[in-house]
């Protein structure tokens, strides 16, 4: 009898430590949470199964949380479910182009609006920077034809934690942002 008991408690103490944080979905990312981390990803989204890869990017409360300050995580979590119960979001390009151009930016660069944050994103992100935490290296990528700078455009990827997870345009689901460019 001591013995189940002792059994069942040493069971129940291993339960509470492997549980998660409320809200966190998703197992830990295969790609290291890096810039190499986010070129395997976004390279193999494009042969792989792309909608599985690009849910496996959805965000739960608590990573909304680790993401955005105060109120606007809510608010993001709110604006995001449209983007995430549409079967259409995928993250996907034209065959024909096949480079990636990646560039990334920190939380304090897009508040600060210097470097490659004011260079090689959206304009958008200077609405919201503020609404970010501290910390954070957002990237954005584009799939290009070879030689060329445009093509599709994405932004929004985050290491959080121990995965990727995706929160494009931003500024366009946090209403408090306010109004004017951004795209």
């Amino acid at each position: 009898m001591i013995r189940h008991t002792m059994s069942v408690l040493i069971l129940l103490v291993a339960l509470v430590g492997c549980k998660k944080e409320p809200g966190a979905t998703g197992a830990p990312s295969k790609y290291a949470g890096t810039e190499e981390g986010a070129r395997q990803l976004l390279t193999e989204i494009r042969s792989g199964d792309a909608k599985a890869m690009t849910q496996a990017l959805r965000p739960g409360s608590a990573d909304y949380k680790a993401v955005f300050v105060e109120d606007a995580a809510a608010e993001a979590e709110a604006g995001y479910e449209k983007l995430w119960s549409d079967p259409r979001a995928v993250i996907s390009a034209d065959p024909a182009n096949s480079e990636l151009l990646l560039s990334k930016a920190t939380s304090e660069e897009l508040q600060q609006w210097s470097g490659a944050a004011a260079s090689d994103f959206p304009g958008g992100y200077r609405r919201i920077a503020a609404k970010l935490k501290p910390g954070l290296v957002v990237y954005r990528w584009k799939y290009v034809k070879p030689g060329e700078t445009s093509g599709m455009s994405y932004d929004g990827l985050i290491f959080v934690g121990e995965r990727w997870l995706w929160f494009p345009k931003p500024w366009r689901v946090l209403a408090s942002a306010g109004e004017g460019g951004g795209e």
